[in-house]
């Protein structure tokens, strides 16, 4: 049963996060604008730079007129430490008016096979990290703009912790990702414990699993119909993080995490047998009793797929107003 919202709940904004229709290579970032006020949701958050590729060329100021327009706010994101990289996206989402600016720690992929084998190397990998991102920290005091590392599936909840204890600044925080922490046996409920009070910005994901001899798989799925205690985790962001916005993310993919394979845990190196047992009675107690498959593997048409896309995103919503007390 779905708790009663607590009063801080009902002031949370609602956005869209540009990854849900990233299937979708298109859509403008004005698409996106008037996607999210179709749903009459409150902003748009763009995870990257796929729809606004050189931020330096574009007519920031007009954008920014035209979200204002429609009554939305915009949130700039991108990835990686690189602090050339960052000075240029501080500055335009200042411009933009965003109220932080995402990133994360890998550019490659959200679990990177090149991730260090023991907490030595990770550590040493970290403080590089931290020495290129305090060279931005005085960006986002000017700009009053906080720098929000996402839990990426890149690094665990303690790394975090310990890349901001590093960086040694309130200016930086998190993205907090709902559902991302699994994939590093992490529990996602006791990330947003952790993460909390430094959280900045939030993407609200679900995930179904599924179990597989080598470990389970993360299904993509509509908000309320996955694992996650949503609820939970809802109920900990509106005490620790209460004007965070709330950017609905609908990843309808599939991820293999086969963490009973040697390979794979040797580069989780803080890994705990408790944190493995207790991920794989997770995916036994509330995974499907088998892999679903996607519109896209039944071989269905490109319409049907984006129609079946649409459909997940109308639901999570939905979920989503009603979880915060927010009914249309």
């Amino acid at each position: 049963m779905m708790r009663a919202p607590r009063p801080e709940v009902e002031k949370v904004k609602l956005g869209l996060d540009s990854f849900t229709y990233h299937h979708v290579p298109a859509m403008t970032v004005e698409d996106y604008f008037q996607k999210a006020a179709a749903l009459h949701l409150d902003g748009v958050h763009f995870a990257g730079l796929r729809h606004l590729e050189a931020p330096e060329q574009a007519d920031l100021s007009g954008l920014r007129r035209k979200a204002e327009s429609l009554g939305l706010y915009f949130e700039l994101g991108t990835g990686g430490t690189d602090p050339d990289h960052l000075k240029s996206i501080l500055e335009a989402a200042h411009v933009l008016g965003s109220p932080a600016v995402r990133t994360f720690y890998s550019t490659i992929s959200r679990f990177a096979t090149d991730r260090p084998t023991t907490k030595e190397a990770m550590r040493a990998r970290l403080s590089a990290a931290a020495a290129q991102v305090r060279k931005v920290v005085p960006i986002c005091e000017k700009y009053e703009i906080p720098l929000a590392f996402e839990n990426h599936q890149d690094l665990t909840t303690e790394e975090l912790l310990t890349l901001l204890e590093l960086i040694g600044s309130e200016w930086v925080g998190i993205c907090f990702d709902t559902g991302n922490s699994l994939a590093l046996l992490d529990d996602p409920l006791e990330s947003a414990k952790a993460l909390g009070p430094r959280v900045k910005t939030v993407h609200l994901k679900d995930y179904q699993l599924a179990a597989r001899a080598d470990g389970f798989t993360m299904v993509g799925c509509a908000l309320g119909e996955g694992a996650m205690d949503l609820d939970g985790i809802l109920e900990v962001l509106a005490e620790e993080a209460p004007e965070a916005n709330l950017n609905i993310e609908t990843p309808m993919e599939k991820i293999v995490y086969p963490v009973l394979e040697q390979e794979h845990l040797s580069h989780l190196p803080g890994a705990s047998a408790e944190g493995l047992a207790r991920t794989l009675r997770m995916v036994r107690d509330h995974g499907l009793p088998e892999e679903p498959e996607l519109a896209s593997e039944r071989g269905a048409s490109e319409q049907e797929v984006l129609a079946e896309w649409e459909d997940v995103v109308v639901r999570s919503v939905r979920w989503a107003r009603k979880a915060l007390g927010r009914y249309q």
